[in-house]
């Protein structure tokens, strides 16, 4: 890394130029008078991809290239399996600088690694099967409480006004009158008709005490109707009904080495772990485990390739930070990457990577 210190000094002069739209193009680096970074990075889409004879391609790797170009530094590519020895890699000085959507964690940076200022926000979330039709989805979304509680709302307080009404109307109104089972059955009757404004007229309250309660009613009915539909959307049947709280107990999958294996540790679920994401969703496919957590960038990605077969379930379980890491103590390079990336964020860069990369993947989602 010292090779590179009196390089960058002198080059830190440039620090503030913004990329130019030209930027978001993939470059390849060939002057030789550059001084040569090694860049370590492992596939995570679409933030690496990574293709035979090609170098890596994505929203990282554009970032990257930006911030060698603006420091007018070589790269040489050095890609790895797993985060694990991606990491290794930084500590044992295989490679100098380490990118992809690496989350910034405190573990992480006790292991004798420093990191850069976050240039995107993440977090992890869990994907599972989707359903193959919507009825199985509804029925359990339908037994679920925050469901039923609407329901159990419209019994409770209809049995309570028809009480009420038969409390004060069975002394003088023969619709309400005689045994009480049946006076208060047709006091709950009329409560119902009020709630769903059928109003039959079939059963009144002539009296003003019950005429106040049945005017009270009817305005108290409306948030009641309101709750009742809130709770039947498509949002809450569908998407909501699974999440990790609901799969406690049942094996989950993670990603060896990775944020959402230690997520994972201190959650009430059997973990799992796999050494790539690959061999995770093979898992998810066979029933081996009911769930995979990842980050939500990469997931939703992957599920926009495989809408039919994929879902998000719930909603982010952490939030994390994406920085590059360096060895601890490369002072000189973090300040440089560091000056970069919050100049790529005040003139809108990162905005533009992230239009470039994500923008396509929204648009499908929103049509489907």
């Amino acid at each position: 890394m010292i090779r590179h210190l009196s390089a960058l000094t002198v080059l830190l002069t440039g620090l503030w130029i913004a990329p130019s739209a030209q930027s978001l193009e993939p470059r390849v680096l060939a002057d030789s008078s550059r001084p040569t970074i090694r860049v370590g990075t492992k596939e995570l889409p679409p933030f690496i991809s990574i293709q035979p004879s090609t170098i890596p391609y994505g929203y990282s790797a554009d970032l990257w290239q930006a911030i060698a170009d603006d420091l007018a530094l070589q790269t040489e590519w050095v890609t790895y399996k797993s985060v694990s020895d991606l990491l290794a890699g930084v500590q044992t000085g295989e490679v100098d600088v380490a990118i992809a959507g690496i989350s910034i964690t405190a573990q992480r940076e006790s292991d004798g690694l420093d990191f850069s200022y976050p240039f995107y926000q993440s977090g992890l979330q869990l994907m599972v099967p989707r359903s193959e039709t919507a009825l199985p989805t509804l029925a359990v979304g339908m037994l679920q409480w925050k469901n039923l509680r609407p329901i159990f709302l419209i019994f409770a307080s209809s049995t309570l006004v028809g009480g009420l009404i038969w409390l004060v109307e069975h002394n003088h109104n023969d619709h309400f009158s005689g045994n009480p089972l049946n006076g208060i059955s047709q006091g709950i009757w009329f409560a119902i008709v009020t709630l769903g404004t059928f109003g039959y007229g079939d059963v009144t309250p002539t009296k003003f005490a019950g005429r106040f309660i049945a005017t009270l009613w009817m305005g108290f009915s409306f948030f009641i109707v309101a709750d009742f539909i809130a709770s039947l959307t498509v949002h809450q049947l569908s998407e909501s009904t699974v999440d990790l709280q609901a799969l406690s107990g049942q094996p989950v999958g993670a990603i060896a080495g990775t944020t959402g294996e230690i997520f994972l540790q201190s959650q009430p679920v059997q973990l799992m772990t796999y050494p790539d994401f690959k061999t995770a969703v093979a898992a998810l496919e066979t029933g081996e485990i009911q769930g995979v957590i990842q980050d939500e960038p990469a997931l939703r990605h992957f599920i926009n390739l495989n809408p039919d077969a994929f879902a998000l379930a719930g909603t982010l379980l952490t939030n994390e930070g994406y920085g590059l890491a360096v060895r601890e103590n490369d002072t000189e390079l973090l300040e440089a990457i560091d000056r970069m990336i919050l100049n790529y964020q005040q003139r809108g860069f990162l905005q533009e990577l992230h239009r470039k990369w994500f923008q396509e993947t929204a648009l499908e989602t929103t049509v489907r």
